[in-house]
């Protein structure tokens, strides 16, 4: 047996100094006694620290059930920081934090971090958190469906677009809606055009700055013009558009499908065509670039006042 003065010098790192016939002997069983010692520590502390974190969980499902979500995200981030978690406490401390962020609500807990959280908790086997994933995707569909009403009532068409086009992110989204809108927008901004309602005292400096730039185009007759426009709308000896129709102020540009995923990187061509169409009228001119089959635009190309230049609006379309 290794005397106590030995286990001393093992357990503090002292060197000692041991003869006789046993000293290898001894040596060995001292080396035994020093690892499990070390042994022995770890396991009582990844026992206490183990304990600590259950302790915090079996704390944060009391305040749980007493409805306190406050306290309870408190005690699970908590435990979320302490030690080394098992799968199982992983999943339900994820599934505390959705929950309790979820209840708690904004503006403490903005949607967005919400679902953050909860997408987090939700990659987890077997978490609960799903549904409330879910949930939060459907209230932020359902308010972003009446900002698009709102702002069509009010005739924001810029708003109108921007909300359609956030509401077709979200699971579920409404096809026909979509469409609907889509239509709306549409025949608010021919509207628009006939009654003027797009002319402010911006528009002339813009029209005639943008005219300067094609001073040529002025004098084409119609069919020179659309022959300048399929020229011009053609990439790497790929026609992009399949029909010009011209009416009045306005530019009617009929696209195949297959062809959309080109024109979105080639939007330059149009904002071109588009400065063309503002300088051969004199006028605030409008480009719509519609897809064959369904007649919905999938881009509006108008003039923006601060830039003096056409731009691309993207219009919302049902997948």
């Amino acid at each position: 047996m290794i005397k106590s003065v030995e286990l001393r010098a093992a357990i503090d790192h002292e060197s000692f100094v041991r003869t006789g016939a046993c000293r290898d002997r001894d040596y060995y069983a001292l080396a035994r006694t020093a690892h499990a010692f070390t042994v022995t520590v770890a396991v009582v502390l990844a026992f206490f620290v183990s304990g600590c974190v259950n302790a915090e969980i079996s704390a944060g499902r009391a305040d749980l059930a007493k409805g306190d979500y406050a306290a309870a995200h408190e005690k699970f981030a908590a435990a979320a920081k302490v030690g080394k978690l098992s799968s199982s406490e992983r999943r339900e401390l994820a599934d505390g934090l959705c929950l309790t962020e979820f209840k708690l609500g904004p503006p403490q807990y903005p949607r967005a971090e919400q679902r953050e959280t909860c997408v987090g908790a939700s990659a987890h086997p077997g978490s609960s958190s799903p549904p409330i994933v879910a949930s939060i995707d459907a209230a932020e569909r359902d308010d972003t469906e009446a900002a698009v009403h709102r702002a069509l009532a009010a005739d924001d068409l810029a708003e109108a677009e921007d909300a359609v086009i956030r509401y077709q992110t979200f699971p579920g989204a409404d096809q026909g809606a979509i469409g609907g809108w889509s239509k709306q927008i549409w025949a608010k901004l021919d509207g628009d055009e006939k009654h003027g309602k797009n002319h402010d005292r911006h528009l002339q400096p813009a029209i005639s700055a943008i005219s300067q730039r094609y001073p040529k185009i002025r004098a084409m007759n119609e069919a020179e013009f659309k022959h300048w426009i399929m020229t011009n709308a053609t990439v790497s000896d790929t026609p992009l558009v399949d029909r010009v129709d011209l009416r009045g102020h306005t530019l009617d540009l009929h696209v195949a499908s297959r062809n959309l995923p080109d024109i979105a990187f080639n939007l330059d061509h149009f904002i071109r065509i588009n400065d063309a169409m503002v300088a051969r009228c004199r006028c605030a001119g409008r480009t719509n670039i519609a897809e064959e089959g369904s007649g919905l635009p999938v881009y509006l190309v108008r003039i923006d006042t601060d830039t003096r230049n056409s731009a691309a609006l993207v219009m919302p379309q049902p997948h």
